[in-house]
């Protein structure tokens, strides 16, 4: 985070902070970054602290890899296990679950692996057989991010490896975000693992695709903010992403469609499945 300041002789401006986030593609692509940040500059504004937010767009995997650096102040990220390793090693400070959706399933209308209505490790199954047959492609995130570090735990289950894009020439690997992702599978005719806002998101846009798995226990996506320098304008962030932002984060839909359901109005199933998971782990950052 950086502190700067101008003053003239006849005026003077408090203290700027220009804190930085590394967050998920699927935060920025679903359009919550747009109107979140500008939120939070505004309410901090009130609260006496002029606070410039610029953030990075990657996977996960990628998002605590800067934060492991320095690079960032807070990161926004869907990987509850990998997100334990880096709070036991003590990049980050602390932890906040703020909202949730779900992992789906999409893919070709007319589903040629016949995976709809099937678990997601069952689809998996099916994917993988229909795909070495010539069948089928699946197009995997390819980029460390928690919906590929979901992708690789379902293909583990289902097939007990990760397709190899070099010799499973129907598994293709995007190296991109949610948002290009399901874009290139739209092209190719593909199945591919999406977050259910990300994909509300792009919808429209995706005339070749629909939904073969839906939503389910096993497929709770969990969002979760995290301090990587603690100070005093971190830590507003965090008292706002639990109070203020929670109002933002439940607004957001498309065509009515809830895109993130904020973690003070969870289902009281959701949130017990959450616990099973053991995923809403600290401490917290506003304590």
């Amino acid at each position: 985070m950086q502190q700067t300041t101008s003053s003239s002789p006849q005026t003077s401006t408090p203290v700027r902070y220009i804190v930085y986030m590394a967050t998920t593609t699927s935060v920025k692509d679903t359009g919550l970054l747009d109107v979140l940040i500008p939120d939070f500059e505004k309410w901090a504004r009130a609260r006496g602290y002029d606070v410039e937010v610029r953030y990075t767009a990657v996977g996960t995997g990628q998002a605590l890899q800067m934060a492991q650096r320095g690079d960032v102040d807070v990161v926004i990220v869907h990987a509850p296990s990998l997100e334990a390793q880096y709070l036991k090693n003590g990049t980050l400070k602390c932890r906040d679950v703020i909202a949730y959706n779900f992992f789906i399933v999409v893919g070709p209308r007319d589903d040629p692996a016949g995976a709809r209505g099937n678990s997601a490790v069952d689809a998996f199954k099916k994917i993988a057989e229909a795909g070495a047959k010539g069948k089928a492609k699946f197009v995997s995130r390819g980029d460390k991010s928690g919906t590929n570090l979901k992708e690789i735990d379902l293909w583990k289950q289902a097939i007990g490896r990760v397709p190899d894009p070099q010799s499973d020439k129907w598994y293709i690997s995007a190296g991109a975000g949610m948002g290009q992702t399901l874009q290139l599978a739209n092209q190719e005719a593909a199945y591919t693992l999406s977050d259910t806002g990300t994909w509300y998101r792009f919808q429209d846009k995706l005339p070749a695709l629909d939904v073969i798995v839906a939503a389910a226990p096993d497929l709770i996506n969990i969002y979760s903010f995290e301090i990587v320098k603690p100070s005093p304008v971190t830590k507003l962030m965090a008292e706002y992403m639990l109070t203020r932002g929670q109002e933002i984060i439940g607004n957001l839909t498309v065509a009515e469609k809830q895109l993130f359901i904020p973690i003070t109005r969870a289902d009281p199933q959701p949130l017990q499945w959450m616990k099973d998971l053991n995923a809403l782990f600290g401490p917290s950052c506003v304590k």
